[in-house]
């Protein structure tokens, strides 16, 4: 097995899923209870071979329903309805981290929004002194609660923001949020976090045509971004196949926006060609090449929370990993889907 998962065969019960209760813990020795939380490696355009956390991997819980968002489409939510204990997430990264020792990060994420999860103080404490040499803590958030996970974020190395409106009207035609929150206080918690993090600050503005790439929402957006201190704002479109049938804005087009935010640390990333390699999996243990093949419904998790570009699985995947990716093609639980000039494999959520 090629990653770690707190699992059996058994499925999720849905009756806990369904509970009328606001908050649901999971209990961390009930195993058949959790889905899995380390999914990856995956290659990163922004930050290399990274290793994911999802702290609500049983269903997406956000307090977003961005249009460009890779997941499906889910109404808003403030807070988690279905909790993963802490010792759960924390005994799944110690055990995925004897397993892959070459990555470059270990992000945090969710299917939905990571600091939505009440324990994140807790795991991150709790695994920093763990991470390989030369591997860096990572949060990918949507901005929203900056200044109330304030103290768990201040332990990464690495926080990045999503900013993709600064006038209301764009923040709800592109961010779609819970009607409990207002862009004036998040604006005002970024800027007071910002103040006091002594990390990697990233700001990611991604555009959709029609949305957000107004120029008032633009020039808006990079006089908030003068005013805090940030180590580098990536401004970017649609990458992967996402849940509103939206449309990217060219290479060609962003690089003309792109002198709006002019003075400030801005980078345009882009999907690269695949470089020629000879090398097998990075997921192959050098030891047990058993544990470098996942499952297939490991590997529809793994593509249902992250769509994989088609040229991308020769290096991310083993062979035999790569010939159950056929099968799940052939059985139409994973299609290829067109986004942009690439391709990818995307999929429904594994039941």
């Amino acid at each position: 097995m090629a990653r770690s998962k707190l699992e059996s065969s058994a499925p999720l019960d849905s009756s806990r899923l369904e509970s009328t209760s606001p908050i649901q813990s999971l209990d961390s020795k009930d195993s058949s209870k959790l889905e899995s939380i380390i999914f990856g490696p995956v290659l990163s355009r922004r930050f290399g071979l990274s290793l994911g956390v999802d702290l609500s991997p049983h269903r997406k819980q956000c307090n977003f329903d961005c249009v460009y968002c890779e997941l499906h489409k889910a109404k808003p939510m403030d807070s988690m309805e279905l909790v993963l204990p802490a010792e759960a997430v924390i005994q799944a990264i110690t055990q995925a981290l004897q397993l892959h020792s070459n990555i470059d990060v270990l992000s945090f994420t969710a299917t939905g929004e990571p600091t939505l999860y009440p324990h994140l103080y807790e795991v991150i404490t709790a695994i920093t002194p763990l991470l390989p040499q030369g591997t860096k803590s990572l949060i990918l958030s949507n901005g929203s609660r900056l200044l109330e996970q304030s103290r768990a974020l201040h332990a990464f190395d690495m926080v990045k923001f999503s900013l993709d409106a600064a006038l209301p009207s764009a923040f709800k035609r592109v961010d779609r949020p819970s009607t409990s929150l207002d862009l004036a206080q998040i604006l005002q918690g970024i800027r007071e976090f910002a103040a006091s993090y002594k990390g990697e600050l990233i700001a990611e503005v991604l555009l959709v045509q029609g949305h957000n790439d107004m120029q008032e929402n633009l020039y808006a957006i990079a006089e908030f971004l003068r005013q805090i201190p940030i180590s580098r704002v990536d401004l970017g479109s649609i990458d992967r196949p996402s849940a509103y049938p939206v449309r990217a804005l060219s290479q060609e087009r962003l690089q003309e926006l792109s002198g709006i935010f002019a003075g400030l640390p801005l980078s345009l990333p882009q999907r690269s060609a695949p470089k020629q390699s000879t090398f097998t999996s990075p997921l192959q243990h050098p030891n047990d090449n058993s544990l470098s093949s996942r499952s297939p419904s490991e590997l529809q998790k793994l593509i249902a929370t992250r769509p994989i570009a088609c040229d991308e699985v020769g290096r991310l995947f083993s062979q035999q990993e790569l010939v159950h990716l056929q099968e799940l093609v052939s059985q139409g639980l994973i299609t290829i889907k067109q986004q942009g000039e690439s391709r990818f494999y995307v999929a429904q959520a594994a039941k």
